[in-house]
Parts: structure tokens; sequence; C-alpha cells
């Protein structure tokens, strides 16, 4: 995360957020072949955790 409260990116997708009010979720993710943790916006987040919960039923 940025130093600027008011800018940060997703550590999943990059894109670049200025709402201050937009929150960001720590999660655990893949990215280039790599496990990674960073911040990840809401849309980013309800995709890892949707793929975790899917993972489980299996």
């Amino acid at each position: 995360m940025s130093c600027d409260p008011y800018k940060w990116t997703c550590a999943r997708c990059g894109k670049t957020h200025c709402n201050p009010f937009f929150t960001c979720y720590p999660r655990e993710f893949w990215k280039d072949g790599k496990k990674r943790i960073g911040e990840v916006c809401e849309k980013c987040r309800d995709e890892i955790d949707y793929s975790n919960v899917r993972e489980e039923q299996k």
C-alpha cells in the first residue's frame, strides 16, 4: 500500500483505487505462478474467496 491513504494499488489485479472509503483486504493468492500475500480490492477478494470455497467442496 502506498503512503498516500487516498490512493493504493490492488496487489492482484494492479488497479489503482483513489477512493478513501474503498477498503482493501489482506489475502493470499497466486500471481505469475507464485503464491503471494497482499492487499486486494473487493472484486479480487470475492474471486479469491469463491475459488477457495469451490476447492474445499471438491
